[in-house]
């Protein structure tokens, strides 16, 4: 009975198993050859040719050389791998004061790495980042010093004075403090005048944000301290490469994923299929997976990765589908530079369309479309369109994706015996929806919109956190792989993330209502009140996801988001002051602007801008805007405003948005009559910018218009300059986005506001 059970465990990928003479039609499909002249695969199979690309003899033993020469690499790739953590524990050790002198008399004493490292983990001083440990590891000390330069001012944060926020005379308003005194609008995650130890210590960050170094020197986007480690973009295929993609993929993917060659047999149970008819070739669709994975999630992210792969390798449609697939690989083309990703090898501008075209087919062809995966990729398709410009089309898959999430029922805890179902099912369905419902409010706060659930609806509880997952390696892996010479391995958080941004997306879900409730105006003290909440979570962090321990890109993103929160939260008030009150909603959205700029300079030294989160331009025009409210009102700002210009050219390659944000920022610059020059690149570029402001960023048929300034005959003020007596005093730079409710004339003082006094002389 236990023969017969153990020979239906599914069995692992080995050598062993490897049919070394595979004939050419097999080694295609990635499937296991006998071996024989014919095989047996190609006897069952009509029209099918049986070839041996070389003679049986001399394949035999060239496949050997191969696989002896590719096993010792990989050996030695993996004796370099312990090294480096090993280096890392001891750098992380030495660079700590308490440990310092104890690890340089061990050294002294005749220790060797090895040892050193060993007690160290062996005593608990720094964990081991062997198997996903919870520490940042280098490569070397300068690629430690590199990479805290390039974080440096994304670590200091501007703090408004702790005496002009707290008070209680703002309309009855009860600030409780939170850890620290509330009054330190930005916050230290931790105690006063403690400093980080950025490779991996236990003291609390110094979070004090005043970007240094303005103007940012602007660097070669082709060479970023992590992103492609130095090494030109395109690089020409070659082993090593592969090697790099394999490591990379099993790193990002798990260890039954790799583009290995060698590894052309299938386990049984194994699905060899691409899911897709856009393409056969699976090494491009585990690539484009990758490059998914790595860059965009777990941001916004509707699908539970762990679930996901292992349906994809089965050939399960549970948590898997060729709808999900496509739209995974249409989201993963915007981070790659290979041809076979783009529809014209003219223009960047295609990557992703065909498997996105495929994705938006099999999602029409649907006859049911209350199915998770379906749920998912609407959501991964919005995401997609977002990065395009196509914010119509964006709004309109996010919507279907969280319509139909509620239908489901996936925002209320299961019954008992509904759980006894299967507790990853529970997991999954959370995510589902919490990944539908976090891209909502990214929709409702930018363009000004009740949320699509009800106010008062009851949400199942978010997704656990799970220390394998959350221990696991992230590295940054591109086209050329993840080469062994990258500067750092960090752990991914994946959970902690995900759960966090989760908690950030529902302060904006009763934002939303805040500002938007027909017969429920707003009140400085319900400003304040929602302004506290988010203060509190970011006072709350966990330390996991502080920029000195860590700066994923999912981590990075999700700082900004909170900044970008903050801003359009105060940026119709922009004009007003708060009665009772201290803080200004002008400075502190200037702040968060300066914020998210100084964030975004961070992530392009790291990473480059030609791989970021498909909302970051989204960010960028944001803080754009303000820094332009800035320059035009106080004369100030002009290299941050010049900063965030030169972001979104960075990202014009890879999102189309970028483009249309140029223009937005170009029409307000004419608009308001600030005094700043965009600088061109092309003729065309010049002769769009020197004709009539009036014709750009125009309302159009085929869209919603949503970000779009240039609109005639709308009854609300739009300049920089003081407000007419009963004039609507918000400030709103797109129309016909939703603007919050707000009693305006007699009775705007007693909703806790008054109108700002403005220097005309300024």
């Amino acid at each position: 009975m236990a023969d017969s059970s153990s020979s239906n465990l599914r069995r692992r990928r080995g050598l062993g198993i490897v049919t070394p003479n595979a004939c050419t039609e097999c080694r295609k499909k990635r499937a296991k050859c006998d071996g024989q002249a014919p095989c047996g695969r190609c006897t069952s199979q009509k029209g099918v040719t049986c070839v041996y690309e070389v003679p049986f003899d001399a394949y035999t033993t060239l496949f050997e050389k191969v696989r002896q020469s590719k096993e010792h690499m990989r050996s030695e790739i993996e004796q370099l791998r312990e090294q480096q953590k090993q280096t890392g524990r001891v750098l992380a050790a030495l660079v700590s004061n308490n440990e310092s002198e104890k690890i340089l008399k061990q050294f002294r004493d005749g220790a060797t790495l090895e040892d050193v490292a060993e007690q160290l983990e062996r005593s608990g001083s720094i964990p081991s980042a062997s198997g996903g440990g919870h520490t940042t590891t280098f490569n070397h000390c300068s690629d430690h010093k590199a990479i805290e330069s390039a974080l440096q001012p994304a670590r200091n944060i501007m703090r408004p004075d702790s005496s002009n926020f707290g008070s209680t005379d703002v309309q009855g308003l009860d600030l409780q403090p939170t850890g620290q005194e509330m009054g330190n609008a930005w916050s230290a995650w931790g105690s006063e005048g403690q400093t980080q130890d950025f490779s991996g210590g236990s003291q609390a960050d110094s979070m004090n944000w005043s970007p240094d170094g303005l103007p940012y020197p602007h660097h070669n986007p082709n060479y970023p301290l992590v992103g492609t480690w130095n090494q030109p973009a395109r690089s020409s295929q070659n082993s090593l490469i592969e090697i790099s993609r394999s490591q990379g993929q099993e790193t990002v993917l798990g260890h039954e994923f790799g583009s290995d060659r060698t590894k052309d047999m299938v386990t049984d149970g194994q699905f060899t299929g691409s899911w897709t008819s856009v393409t056969s070739d699976k090494a491009l669709v585990e690539h484009l997976m990758a490059l998914y994975f790595c860059w965009e999630y777990p941001t916004f992210a509707s699908l539970n990765k762990e679930h996901f792969l292992e349906d994809y390798r089965s050939g399960s449609q549970r948590y898997c589908s060729s709808l999900l697939i496509n739209a995974i690989l249409a989201l993963g083309c915007r981070f790659s530079d290979q041809v076979e990703s783009q529809l014209s090898t003219q223009s960047s501008e295609s990557a992703g369309d065909q498997f996105f075209a495929e994705a938006r087919r099999l999602f029409e062809a649907q006859t049911d479309r209350h199915v998770l995966t379906t749920i998912q990729a609407l959501g991964l398709m919005s995401i997609r369109e977002v990065s395009c410009g196509r914010s119509s089309q964006s709004l309109y898959y996010s919507g279907q994706s969280i319509r139909l999430a509620i239908e489901m029922g996936l925002h209320r805890e299961l019954e008992d015996e509904e759980i006894a179902d299967s507790q990853e099912n529970h997991a999954v369905r959370s995510a589902t929806f919490w990944g539908a419902f976090s891209l909502d409010q990214a929709w409702s706060l930018s363009i000004g919109r009740l949320p699509q659930c009800s106010r008062d609806v009851a949400l199942v509880a978010k997704p656990d956190i799970v220390d394998e997952v959350e221990a696991s390696d992230w590295v940054p892996y591109t086209d050329d792989g993840a080469p062994f010479e990258r500067s750092c391995t960090q752990p991914s958080n994946i959970r902690s993330v995900y759960k966090t941004f989760c908690e950030l997306s529902e302060i904006v879900y009763k934002t939303m209502y805040t500002l938007y409730t027909p017969g429920s105006p707003v009140t400085g003290k319900k400003l304040l009140d929602v302004y506290t909440k988010y203060l509190n979570w970011y006072d709350s962090i966990p330390t996991a996801l502080r920029l000195g321990h860590n700066f994923t890109p999912a981590v990075l993103f999700a700082h900004m988001y909170y900044h970008f929160a903050i801003l359009l939260l105060f940026r119709p008030f922009i004009k007003l002051e708060i009665i009772g009150s201290g803080l200004s909603p002008r400075n502190v959205c200037s702040q968060a602007a300066e914020a998210i700029t100084t964030l975004v300079h961070s992530y392009s030294k790291l990473y480059t801008l030609r791989r970021t989160p498909s909302f970051v331009p989204c960010f960028v025009l944001t803080s754009s805007i303000a820094h332009v409210v800035t320059l035009g009102t106080t004369k100030d700002g002009r290299e941050l405003l010049q900063e965030g210009i030169h972001d979104l050219k960075e990202m014009q390659a890879c999102h189309g948005f970028a483009d249309r944000a140029l223009d937005i920022i170009q029409y307000l610059i004419s608009t308001w009559g600030v005094d700043y020059s965009m600088e061109t690149e092309s003729l065309e570029e010049e002769l769009k910018y020197k004709q009539n402001p009036k014709s750009l960023c125009r309302v159009s048929t085929s869209s919603l218009n949503q970000f779009c300034p240039n609109v005639q005959g709308v009854d609300m003020d739009r300049t920089l300059g003081p407000v007419k007596q009963d004039e609507n005093p918000l400030f709103w730079p797109f129309p016909l986005q939703g603007a919050p409710l707000l009693n305006i004339g007699a009775e705007l003082e007693s909703s806790g506001f008054r109108m700002l006094e403005v220097d005309d002389s300024a």
